[in-house]
């Protein structure tokens, strides 16, 4: 028996096709396959000749009596009163909106609005936002007697925030 590449695609689906569950293409491709290969259809025989077995094993149950369910239901249906439906509780908030697509759009965008305004950074005012915005930053560019070094002053007047940077030509040449 020899196997042919196609085989390994198509032993994944032979239980399916001997259920019927393959889809048209699929089953025609299978179909056409098992013309051809000896050793995948004697695989489906067994599959078809196990399922046999399995089903001839399984006794079959009986129908169940419905008479007197169906008598209850439709008893308990007529006599008892239904539980009232209850409303969620933002339901009484949104109701006057209801019907009105512009008055909620309107109502969305101003609670957008209310929400950037109150974290939107207003100088003198810290907020949770305002330590993340920079305030003007002052550059100066300091000269020196020795040209093989330069200094850089950055500095925060409101924050009275000052950093020094010294610079060495050895170590720009060394970079580049």
């Amino acid at each position: 028996m020899m196997l042919h590449p196609a085989c390994f695609w198509i032993r994944s689906r032979l239980e399916r096709y001997v259920d019927g569950a393959l889809g048209p293409r699929m089953t025609r491709s299978v179909k056409t396959h098992l013309d051809h290969c000896a050793a995948c259809l004697q695989r489906v025989e067994n599959v078809a000749q196990l399922e046999t077995l399995v089903r001839s094993a399984v006794p079959v149950p009986a129908d169940p009596d419905w008479g007197g369910f169906w008598a209850g239901i439709q008893s308990r249906i007529l006599t008892e009163e239904p539980r009232p439906v209850r409303d969620p509780w933002w339901v009484p908030f949104w109701k006057p909106f209801w019907g009105h697509p512009r008055l909620a759009m309107g109502g969305a965008m101003a609670v957008v609005v209310a929400m950037i305004l109150s974290l939107w950074p207003l100088p003198g005012r810290e907020g949770p936002v305002q330590a993340a915005w920079a305030g003007p930053v002052v550059v100066q560019d300091v000269g020196t007697a020795d040209p093989e070094r330069s200094v850089m002053v950055y500095s925060t007047p409101d924050q009275g925030l000052t950093v020094i940077w010294l610079f060495s030509a050895d170590a720009a040449s060394e970079e580049s």
